[in-house]
């Protein structure tokens, strides 16, 4: 994935985390933003709902947005189907000059009876984390958008009976552009809820579950009552270890981890190609590359941290070749530098606006500080283990 580009999974400037950011986006749609984390504790150990989570994770599964139905030269990139939740990746057209185009991200879940709750908790984070409200088209049966400054990039929250959508791009693709994507995504969710199996809070068993042809063939209905809520997605760790490199605290600000593979964060675009390329020169391929971040899910400390781990591969050269990836990124004109802070010697990749990065290796690991505050990096640098 693009050094700029979502999810996880184009250009633009809020998409600013190398080979990572489609994959770590996929983390976070997973929790819905930060807002799912509130409704998970609000929700407390009720589990009244689950008997529905099949039901739930159907309809979810079918609200792929049409191919049709997007913006002319979009199209689906990449989709994943989790526990109740859908990612997918949006590509759109190349411009002239350019060797890649945009992309947007889509997360869809199913939150049955907290669906309003959990569109309410979305809203409200982003508001609280530093994004501004913008003014969009009324879609679904609630809907809200905020643009970032942090990410540089627009978000658009739409509520759909028991489904809550995100449908985030860069605020280089046009807010019309993202306001008809979100349309295609509310369309789709209006499909599933008519034909898909429903979560309901009587004890009948969901109904068979129709096939992709049979739900593309159903007229769009009433959307149904909301039933109760499904469990939680789960956030990946396929590597504690090397989450707890990381530091749990960063100016007194607690600091969320999660961690993907390789294998799952790296695509076909220019970026996850070098550095595909570059593992292979050292005998290894995307599924040996480990990824860890943290952040404060508050935005309150404007920094995140990643480590990289290739087994056999030491830090240092594992920290060359994300850097050389970064500067295959010919949207943003990254710019590279050497800096010595607090007594390590580091790379410096600098944008034209947003945060930059502050990439160094160990014997085994490569770590990247990212913060548009250069003061952060020594003090994250003591903390590193």
């Amino acid at each position: 994935m693009s050094r700029r580009d979502r999810d996880p999974v184009g250009s633009g400037a809020s998409y600013r985390r190398a080979v990572v950011v489609a994959a770590v986006l996929s983390v976070v749609a997973m929790l819905v933003a930060v807002g799912a984390v509130a409704v998970v504790l609000v929700r407390g150990s009720d589990t009244s709902g689950q008997a529905d989570a099949k039901a739930c994770r159907t309809v979810t599964w079918y609200a792929v947005p049409s191919v049709s139905s997007l913006p002319a030269g979009w199209a689906i990139a990449s989709t994943r189907f989790l526990v109740d939740v859908l990612t997918t990746t949006l590509a759109g057209p190349t411009p002239s000059g350019s060797t890649q185009g945009p992309t947007a991200f889509i997360s869809i879940s199913c939150y049955g009876t907290d669906a309003q709750l959990a569109f309410a908790r979305d809203r409200d984070s982003a508001v609280g984390a530093g994004s501004t409200e913008l003014s969009v088209p009324q879609l679904g049966d609630e809907s809200a958008a905020v643009t970032s400054t942090r990410t540089v990039s627009n978000t658009i929250f739409v509520r759909r009976g028991i489904l809550v959508a995100d449908i985030t791009a860069p605020t280089t693709v046009d807010q019309a552009v993202l306001q008809s994507v979100a349309g295609a995504v509310d369309a789709a969710m209006v499909q599933a809820l008519s034909a898909g199996p429903r979560p309901s809070s009587t004890s009948a068993s969901p109904g068979a579950v129709a096939s992709p042809a049979a739900l593309a063939s159903v007229e769009p209905s009433a959307i149904p009552s909301v039933g109760p809520s499904p469990s939680p997605a789960p956030v990946s760790h396929v590597a504690p270890d090397l989450e707890a490199l990381l530091p749990k605290t960063v100016e007194g600000a607690a600091m969320t981890s999660q961690s993907v593979s390789g294998a799952a964060a790296l695509g076909t675009d220019a970026t996850s190609q070098s550095l595909i390329s570059s593992l292979g020169k050292l005998g290894k391929t995307a599924a040996d590359l480990e990824i860890a971040e943290s952040h404060d899910v508050t935005g309150a400390v404007q920094v995140q941290l990643f480590a990289f781990r290739v087994k056999g591969v030491s830090g240092t050269d594992l920290a060359a070749a994300v850097v050389t990836s970064w500067m295959t990124n010919t949207t943003q004109t990254p710019t590279r530098s050497t800096v010595t802070i607090a007594g390590h010697k580091l790379t410096k990749v600098g944008y034209p606006q947003g945060p930059a990065d502050y990439v160094y290796g160990n014997a085994s690991v490569a770590f990247d500080v990212e913060t548009t505050d250069e003061t952060l990096v020594a003090k994250v640098l003591a903390l590193i283990k």
